[in-house]
């Protein structure tokens, strides 16, 4: 059985994402691929509006900024901001629903050709490939299913469908019968049994897929959440960037404090502040050419041009409490003379001899060679 080609959305608080938030797409995604399935061209994380009311809920803001952290590395995964700009909570049939049509119309053309910013990447490129006409079918083998996005999730919200009043019957038909769910469980867990003893799941068995996790990782955000208010390391439960924020942004209880999280947030918030325009690059013309040594060598025959050196008066380090700034490669006894100066011209070799004479002083200049040291 192929499910076609499929995009699997989880929907939730993310407050904060954990790396098992972001397994689960890893895990669905290579199961579904490794018994063919179907083929997955995108993952969707959902975050709920903050009119949801679950405790310890904080801005939507800050759970999509915290995504977007968590989400840098991933190729394949977007954020669907579309849930927490509504003008207040949406049921979880409505959300999958509107995803999945909102794909299937732009496929087809027949919304606005500008997707939204949560389109994946795949469904862009196929768009951008085919016709129209012949795409629905390439996509599914069916015209009138194209896209299905369904339902990823854990065991803990498949068991829910079973407690009273949180779920509404036409809620779970839709959820399960029309898109479908993949269920990542862990090892020791055994759904099927859940699924068996529920009449609505039973009905629509084939629509679940169930994947199981060999590999633990039972990190929660409530477990995280838990340690940041005790003032305790949460490191290694999910991204340092996404720590870090916490702590700037005193979510959770966190406090300020002088730790890896506020120096790796400093190092972020000023790469994001800089940009090569804040940059100011001066032209060598500008610089300047401080504490240079020249060295007049003691051959006149290869002084090739003169200088005039420019710097207010000021003692001569070979002489103090004397102002001298005319060097002559003349000088006795016959040893290389150096001088600092301040600027010199963009046309001067290194190596190139020259005179230096100071424009303060240029009229007493000895034009017979005499040594004026």
């Amino acid at each position: 059985m192929s499910y076609g080609k499929i995009v699997i959305m989880a929907c939730g608080s993310f407050s904060p994402p954990t790396y098992m938030h972001l397994r689960m797409f890893e895990l669905a995604r290579d199961y579904i691929h490794n018994l063919n399935l179907g083929s997955v061209v995108g993952g969707l994380v959902c975050p709920v509006h903050d009119a949801y009311g679950k405790k310890d809920l904080v801005p939507a803001h800050h759970r999509i900024a915290m995504l977007k952290l968590a989400l840098r590395s991933s190729s394949w995964i977007k954020i669907s901001e579309w849930e927490t700009q509504q003008s207040g909570w949406t049921r979880t049939r409505v959300t999958l629903q509107h995803h999945q049509d909102t794909i299937n119309n732009y496929l087809t053309g027949v919304n606005d050709p500008d997707p939204p910013s949560w389109l994946p990447d795949d469904i862009i490129n196929l768009n951008s490939l085919d016709e129209p006409d012949n795409l629905m079918e390439k996509l599914n083998g069916n015209v009138q299913d194209g896209v299905t996005v369904k339902l990823l999730c854990g065991a803990d919200l498949l068991e829910s469908f079973a407690t009273p009043g949180l779920w509404s019957d036409e809620d779970l038909e839709t959820i399960v019968g029309r898109h479908g769910l993949v269920v990542v469980t862990r090892a020791g867990c055994d759904p099927g049994r859940f699924i068996y003893e529920s009449d609505m799941l039973y009905k629509y068995r084939k629509n679940v897929i169930l994947v199981t996790n060999y590999i633990a990782n039972e990190v929660s955000s409530t477990q995280i959440r838990r340690l940041v208010r005790r003032g305790e390391s949460a490191k290694y439960l999910t991204d340092d960037a996404v720590l870090a924020y916490v702590r700037q942004h005193r979510l959770y209880g966190a406090t300020q404090a002088n730790t890896e999280y506020n120096i790796l947030n400093d190092l972020i918030a000023s790469y994001d502040k800089r940009s090569p325009q804040d940059v100011i690059m001066t032209s060598p013309e500008e610089t300047s050419f401080k504490n240079i040594l020249i060295s007049i060598r003691d051959k006149p025959s290869i002084i090739d041009e003169t200088i005039t050196v420019k710097r207010p008066r000021k003692s001569n380090f070979l002489m103090p409490n004397s102002h001298t700034d005319s060097v002559s490669p003349l000088c006795e006894p016959l040893k290389p003379k150096m001088a600092y100066i301040d600027k010199v011209p963009s046309t001067y070799v290194p190596g190139k001899a020259v005179k230096i004479v100071s424009d303060a002083n240029e009229h007493k200049i000895d034009k017979g060679g005499g040594c004026p040291l």
